[in-house]
């Protein structure tokens, strides 16, 4: 049977920011990016959409790997490796301004912001559907957001290849994988009358899109209604109950109340 979407190609459908890391020039809360500070439009901000001077060729950066699971056999107590604030870094190819020192030009301020080694960077990536790399930042988009500090450079280009550097870095700081741009205000989008044996989903969005997945769940009377990570619940028994989702990120939250019926 035929699909039902369009594909959308890699290419020109990745977009990156990076800036001097802080509140008064990068993203203030790594956990909540902000429209403004990625565009370099937020007062003091020195982001700078960085795509045109990154190779596509040699990108190799984001989160890295979650947690690892040993393989045990059906006797053996499964394990795995906790990855925490390691999971994120990887490489960047920058290419070489043909001036240096011109403000003018991005490869020029790109190569001014990249090439001391041990310097906080904060870096935004946006990997979100049909959006384009000349697009801004908007709210409501999806991004993940890193703080990291070049730590190695390497030159990889041979002769007939475009000139560029590639700068290896490292997880200096905290990360956001895949969260929205702009406030994180809650929705909560909750069942209008479960009865007792129910079973459902409370769903949740910031900015307009669907982020239940990455909140956390709870319920003030589990006896009544009980709720699981992902917003999954089962009406247990009549009464009332309050649901909080929360941004463990940025600590916003959100409640409910919710009544079953018979």
């Amino acid at each position: 049977m035929p699909v039902d979407f369009t594909k959308a190609s890699s290419d020109m459908r990745v977009s990156v920011w990076l800036g001097p890391s802080g509140g008064a020039t990068g993203i203030t809360d790594i956990g909540e990016p902000l429209a403004a500070e990625l565009n370099n439009t937020g007062g003091t901000s020195m982001m700078l959409a960085a795509s045109p001077s990154i190779s596509w060729n040699d990108f190799d950066f984001g989160t890295q790997a979650s947690e690892v699971n040993s393989e045990p056999s059906l006797a053996d107590a499964s394990t795995y490796e906790e990855f925490g604030q390691a999971n994120f870094g990887g490489s960047m190819s920058f290419y070489y301004p043909e001036e240096y020192d011109d403000d003018s030009n991005m490869h020029s301020l790109v190569y001014d912001l990249t090439d001391e080694p041990g310097v906080l960077i904060d870096a935004a990536i946006r990997i979100d559907g049909d959006i384009e790399t000349s697009a801004p930042a908007a709210n409501g988009q999806f991004v993940s957001a890193y703080r990291v500090s070049g730590e190695s450079e390497a030159n990889p280009f041979t002769p007939g290849e475009s000139k560029r550097r590639t700068v290896g870095f490292a997880q200096k700081s905290e990360f956001a994988h895949y969260v929205v741009v702009g406030t994180h205000d809650i929705t909560i989008i909750a069942p209008a009358s479960p009865t007792v044996g129910g079973k459902g989903r409370i769903r949740a969005t910031q900015g307009g899109r669907d982020v239940t997945n990455s909140l956390q769940w709870s319920t003030t009377n589990g006896a009544v209604l009980n709720v699981h990570p992902g917003g999954f619940y089962e009406a247990l028994s009549a009464g009332s109950a309050t649901v909080t989702a929360t941004d463990r990120l940025t600590g916003d939250t959100k409640t409910q109340a919710i009544t079953v019926g018979t």
